[in-house]
């Protein structure tokens, strides 16, 4: 591995995981245990529904719609425990090959990192109040933020520049983060109207769409062969 690869990882796994440890320390607030294990719970659950990027070993879940909705309704000890425990279950659930213990924990610093910095969005952007308002942003920077750290140690591994790893293997999945912060903000609203239970109907929903992106990637990859 390249020594900057090395050193990325490095950096990326120190910061991610200080983040969770400060948080933990300084601002662990759980008011409301058990609507932060039911969304735990669900997001876990997500996170068995993954499927496998074209030309990559990894993977993308739905689990991310469930990040999306504690970082406006939870608070950031709550949001980044989901978002590690979720990857981590991502990670590690039914692989083809045992991942490495660098890979869970780089996966898992870089979706800590996207998502404190997709909650701090969503807290500071105007209207904060209207889960629609506060999500696009927020889902747009956590997209940007994890694809992109993704993207720069495949470039770094493969000799090549972070645009264009971009592009090919993440760009066109926008969308699908698009729909999931919709899905997200729907979800937001209406638990303000008749309480947060109304996330556990989100399930079915969340299957709907993973098996709508199965068949997706299934499409994308037989365009790509075609061409």
């Amino acid at each position: 591995m390249p020594v900057k690869a090395r050193i990325y990882i490095g950096t990326s796994v120190s910061l991610g995981y200080a983040l969770l440890a400060g948080t933990l320390t300084w601002f662990s607030q759980f008011p409301d245990v058990a609507r932060y294990l039911a969304c735990l719970s669900l997001a876990c659950i997500a996170s068995t529904m993954k499927v496998r990027l074209p030309g990559l070993h990894s993977t993308i879940s739905v689990n991310f719609v469930f990040i999306l909705m504690a970082l406006t309704q939870l608070s950031l000890a709550e949001t980044l425990t989901i978002a590690f425990a979720a990857t981590a279950v991502q990670s590690l659930w039914r692989t083809k090959s045992r991942p490495r213990i660098v890979q869970v924990l780089f996966n898992t610093s870089t979706v800590l990192i996207s998502s404190a910095l997709a909650y701090l969005t969503a807290h500071a952007v105007p209207g904060r109040d209207h889960p629609f308002i506060a999500l696009a942003p927020a889902a747009t920077v956590f997209f940007v933020m994890n694809t992109g750290m993704i993207s720069l140690i495949l470039a770094l591994l493969s000799n090549t520049t972070l645009l264009a790893v971009w592009k090919q293997c993440h760009l066109w999945a926008f969308p699908y983060y698009l729909v999931g912060a919709a899905v997200a903000a729907a979800v937001v609203q209406s638990s303000q109207a008749v309480g947060w239970r109304l996330s556990l109907l989100t399930l079915p929903v969340m299957c709907l769409t993973y098996y709508y992106y199965k068949v997706f990637v299934s499409s994308h990859e037989t365009q790509a062969r075609a061409s």
